[in-house]
Order: C-alpha cells, then structure tokens, then sequence
C-alpha cells in the first residue's frame, strides 16, 4: 500500500511488482486517515521483533470479559454443537434444553418460562470468519428438518444478551432421532466502513447446513445435546483453574 506519488505510478515500479506478484493498492486520493495506515504499517514492519521476555511482559490488550465471552463460544460450540465456515462467514450452532429469559412486556422487563411443548433452546452465533467476531444486527432465520427433509419448525431467531451475545429461540422437536438445522444469515443491518475500492465487507448474506444433529427427548421440558449425551444448563464462565476442553465434532455432519 503506498501513496499516490509519481514514482509508485511509474512503469518500473508497475513491472516490478507484477515480477514480485505483488498486488499494489493506493491510498484514496486526499485520505489522511488511509496514509496514515500505510504509515502505521510500515513503522511495524520496520521495527524489531520483541524478545520472549518483552512479549510475555506485556499487559493483555483484551479485557477479561472479552476474553471469556469467546472462550466460552468456543467451548459451548465444542461441546453442544458445532460450525462452519462459508466465505466471509462463520457460522456456528448451539443445541439446550429448552429455556426461559427476560422479554419486555407492557414496558416492564418480566421472565418467560418455556412453553408447553417447547423443548429446545437452539442458538446461531453468525461470527466474521477472518476475525471470529460475533456480528450484529443480522437477521437470523432458522429451520429443523426431521431425517426425511420435512420441515419441523421455522423462526426468526431474536439476539439474546448472556456470556455471549447470540441469536436463538425454543423450538419443539417431537420425538428422539437425527435433525438438520438449516440456518439462513442474511447481511447486517449496519453501516459498514470501508474503502470505496475494496467494496464493503459482509456485504452477503449466507445459508449453512448441518446435518446429524442428534436430539434425545426427555420426561418433560428439556433435551439433550446435539451430541447424544445429558445437556445441563449453561455453565458459568470458566476460571483459570476450570477451562473446559473443545470436543471433537466428528458426529456432526456439515452437509455439502
């Protein structure tokens, strides 16, 4: 990335970057701010490496909150579900019980309990695949298939606040067996930045898949996990002391 300067607009300089294949961006015209990022840069490449002394010296950048919340994702997805990536996207799903939360009614704030016949709590996390962060405003609609591709249920999911921010909803899956989830992230209501040449990022939206998500029924409200085994209520954010481990997800199958 350089600036508009005669020399960057040469033949020569064109040539030896197409010999080096190299891609050769410049800076909008009367942009401060990009220039500045080419400066930036170039001040970070040219300065020396950090010793391992130095770097483990060095205070965390990343609050601790920020830091658990997407420990957690990455926990909860491990063990309740799984992910996927597609494009810009990654796509990642989460399989409860069914549960309550707090919803706005008459201007006041009051709990919901899960519904007669609800009996999961499935959750979306629509995440930027080059940086793994949880994007918002995204219009979120999932769909359950039973094992013969007929639809199940259908919603348009609502962001949740919890450890994490998410979008999700209860669903009802009437009896044990294997589900496909089918979840269709449209691109977010929010004004992006951006140069005008590069486009705009997360400018799609995108439709995954999963298939084999298993789901047992049990007396009452409440299922298992995705993966066959007794699912609990969310757990509190992990310590230092009790980091949980990801789990493989070999039993979920990203359908083609």
């Amino acid at each position: 990335m350089t600036d508009n300067g005669s020399a960057y607009r040469s033949t020569v300089h064109a040539l030896a970057c197409k010999t080096l294949r190299i891609r050769h961006i410049r800076t909008s015209a009367y942009r401060p701010r990009t220039n500045g990022k080419a400066e930036r840069l170039s001040a970070r490449c040219s300065a020396p490496a950090p010793t391992r002394t130095e770097a483990a010296d060095r205070s965390p950048a990343v609050p601790e909150g920020v830091a658990t919340q997407y420990r957690t994702i990455e926990e909860e997805v491990g063990a309740e579900g799984g992910d996927q990536i597609k494009g810009p996207w990654q796509v990642s799903y989460i399989v409860e019980p069914a549960e309550g939360w707090f919803e706005r009614r008459g201007g006041e704030l009051r709990f919901r309990e899960p519904a007669e016949g609800e009996t999961h709590h499935l959750e979306i996390i629509p995440r930027e695949a080059s940086t793994g962060r949880v994007v918002p405003n995204v219009p979120v609609t999932l769909e359950v298939l039973d094992e013969q591709g007929e639809r199940v249920d259908e919603k348009r999911l609502s962001p949740y606040y919890a450890e994490f921010f998410h979008y999700a909803d209860n669903f009802t899956l009437p009896e044990a067996g294997e589900y496909a989830l089918r979840a269709r992230v449209e691109a977010p209501n929010l004004r992006l930045h951006g140069e005008e040449s590069e486009g705009p990022p997360l400018s799609e939206g995108v439709e995954v898949e999963f298939d084999g998500v298993r789901s047992s029924r049990s007396d009452g409200r409440g299922a298992s996990s995705s993966k066959g085994r007794s699912a609990q209520r969310r757990p509190a954010p992990p310590t230092d002391g009790n980091r949980g481990e990801r789990s493989s997800a070999s039993n979920v199958r990203p359908r083609e």
